[in-house]
C-alpha cells in the first residue's frame, strides 16, 4: 500500500482550512495533513519545513494586498519542483482561472466542490495530470479570439484601474518619461481605442476591464472590483 499524499492546506479563514481539514481527514488512508497555514509567509516557511507534494492554497487572503494564491504558488515553484498545486476558490472570474493556468497551477476548484472532486483532484494532480473547469477551454479559446493591446495601451491600464483622469495621466508618464510629451487628449485616444477594442460601453467597464488585465501588484484587484460593481448598482 503506497503512504498517504503529504498535504499543506493554505487559506486565511479558519472555518474555511478546518473544513478542508476535516473532509481530507476523512481519507486519512489515501492524505496526511502536514501542515496549516494562514498567511502566505507562514506557508513559506511549512512549505519547506514539512515538504508537503500538494499544496491547497485559497486564491484571495484578507491579510494580503498586494499578493495572493497564485503568488504564493510562483514563490513555491523556485524552491520546490516536485510540488503540486491545488486552487480552492469561491472566486468565478475567467480572469482568475486563466492566471492560475498560466503560473502552473495543477488543478482549479471551486469552494463548493464536493469531497469526491476534491479527492479526484488530489488523485489526478499526483499522478501526472490536471483538474480544471470545464470552462477553462472556453476562457483559453476567448482569450486567444480577443484582440491585443498596444504597448502604450497597456501601460496606461494601471492608471485607469486606479481610477485616474486623462490628465493625471498624462502629467504620471511625462514625468517618467522626461523625453516624452503626452497630452491629456493622446491619453484620452488610447482609451478609446481600448474600449472600441473590447466593446465597453462606459468608463466604469473601462476601469473595471483595466483593474482585472493590469500587472500593478500595488492594486488590491478583488476590492476595486467589488467597488466598482458596487458604483453601477
Amino acid at each position: 500500500m503506497s503512504p498517504p499524499i503529504r498535504i499543506m492546506v493554505v487559506d486565511d479563514h479558519p472555518l474555511a482550512r478546518q473544513g478542508v481539514v476535516a473532509m481530507l481527514r476523512a481519507f486519512d488512508d489515501q492524505f496526511e495533513v502536514v501542515a496549516e497555514a494562514e498567511t502566505i509567509d507562514e506557508a513559506l516557511i511549512l512549505a519547506t519545513r514539512t515538504q508537503p507534494e500538494v499544496v491547497l492554497t485559497d486564491l484571495h487572503f484578507d491579510s494580503e494586498k498586494s499578493r495572493n494564491g497564485l503568488d504564493l504558488i510562483a514563490l513555491l515553484q523556485q524552491q520546490h519542483t516536485d510540488m503540486q498545486f491545488v486552487v480552492i476558490t469561491s472566486d468565478v472570474h475567467d480572469h482568475f482561472l486563466l492566471k492560475a493556468h498560466d503560473v502552473g497551477a495543477n488543478a482549479y476548484l471551486y469552494k463548493h466542490t464536493s469531497a469526491a472532486e476534491l479527492v479526484r483532484a488530489i488523485e489526478s494532480v499526483t499522478s501526472g495530470f490536471t483538474h480544471f473547469p470545464a470552462q477553462l477551454k472556453s476562457a483559453l479559446d476567448k482569450r486567444q479570439r480577443a484582440p491585443s493591446l498596444t504597448p502604450r495601451e497597456a501601460e496606461l491600464l494601471p492608471f485607469i484601474a486606479r481610477g485616474m483622469t486623462a490628465k493625471e495621466i498624462a502629467r504620471e508618464l511625462s514625468h517618467a518619461d522626461a523625453n516624452a510629451s503626452i497630452i491629456d487628449r493622446t491619453v484620452e485616444v488610447h482609451k478609446g481605442n481600448i474600449k472600441r477594442k473590447f466593446k465597453l460601453d462606459s468608463a466604469n467597464s473601462l476601469i473595471t476591464f483595466a483593474i482585472e488585465h493590469c500587472q500593478d501588484s500595488r492594486i488590491d484587484y478583488r476590492t476595486m472590483v467589488l467597488q466598482t460593481k458596487r458604483s453601477l448598482t
